[in-house]
């Protein structure tokens, strides 16, 4: 019995390696793009979680930023930095310790504070932080 072109191109042992390197082939570049998918999907998952984290931040400093804001706040670092008081308060300065090791109290009015601030003029304020000179 003859064979047909077409059986015996089928019954090639050349076309089988041509198929088994084809195949291969195939296998080769499909596995290199499921593991190029699963970096590129770990990647997602780890950027995800860095959005998540940073969106928790945001939220964070967001509550900062509305507590510095706020009046109380800026009043109380007023207060403890600045040592700026309300008219008509009364402030307390407690030294730690005086030169014989006993304690003092030191009573002041913001009014009387104020008062004495406000007789001298501002250069005056500045000749006698300089030079040491108490203008009357």
């Amino acid at each position: 019995m003859k064979k047909t072109f077409f059986s015996r191109i089928l019954e090639s042992r050349t076309l089988i390696v041509v198929e088994v390197c084809v195949v291969i082939f195939l296998v080769v570049v499909i596995g290199k793009e499921i593991i190029r998918r699963q970096d590129v999907q770990s990647e997602v998952t780890r950027l995800q979680q860095q959005i998540d984290h940073l969106k928790q931040q945001n939220i964070e400093l967001a509550q900062v930023l509305k507590e510095m804001t706020s009046e109380n706040y800026q009043e109380k670092q007023a207060r403890s930095k600045l040592d700026v008081q309300k008219p008509g308060e009364t402030v307390v300065l407690l030294p730690e310790a005086t030169t014989d090791g006993s304690r003092s109290l030191v009573v002041q009015t913001s009014s009387s504070a104020i008062s004495n601030n406000n007789t001298h003029t501002n250069a005056e304020k500045w000749w006698s932080y300089f030079f040491g000179v108490h203008n009357s």
